[in-house]
């Protein structure tokens, strides 16, 4: 793992008090769940950012290499059907904790991600009117894990569904 979770995020998003506070929360909620028996992966996002493009639209997370190996091992083995979100808004971004969960094999994925309100509202648009959104967890050669989301809102500030 890496030994400093916020290396490789940009350095104005890594010194608020924002992610540190997602990164804090990731770290208790996964005790949380380990506690309770469930295996669980946290991921360390190097950059995080909604996308719509030809290739992708949705929230793309990259992850160093040796995390997302360990996330493609557990995606090739786990079906991941439920999910928690934890969001919150603060000066401008959007911050998620995003919990993809196999219930059945007890095993969860840990995902921290975050957005800008101001540079994402086409992505934001695009994905609201799609009603869905993918989490992309690729590295940069742009292998990819997805996880599909049917239910936006957890994902979304409050304000874009009552358009």
């Amino acid at each position: 793992m890496n030994d400093n979770p916020g290396q490789g995020v940009p350095e104005a998003i890594r010194e608020t008090d924002g992610w540190q506070s997602v990164l804090d929360d990731m770290t208790s909620t996964a005790e949380a769940y380990r506690d309770d028996g469930w295996q669980t992966l946290e991921l360390h996002p190097g950059d995080s950012v909604l996308v719509d493009s030809d290739r992708r639209t949705g929230l793309d997370v990259l992850l160093s290499g040796p995390e997302y190996e360990q996330l493609e091992s557990l995606a090739s083995s786990h079906t991941f059907s439920t999910s928690e979100v934890f969001a919150a808004e603060s000066a401008g971004l959007y911050y998620l904790l995003i919990v993809e969960r196999d219930p059945d094999a007890e095993t969860a994925v840990f995902v921290p991600a975050y957005y800008e309100l101001a540079r994402s509202r086409e992505a934001l648009d695009t994905i609201v009117d799609d009603g869905a959104l993918r989490v992309f967890c690729r590295r940069l050669n742009n292998d990819y894990v997805a996880f599909d989301h049917d239910d936006i809102a957890p994902f979304v500030p409050t304000g874009l569904l009552e358009r």
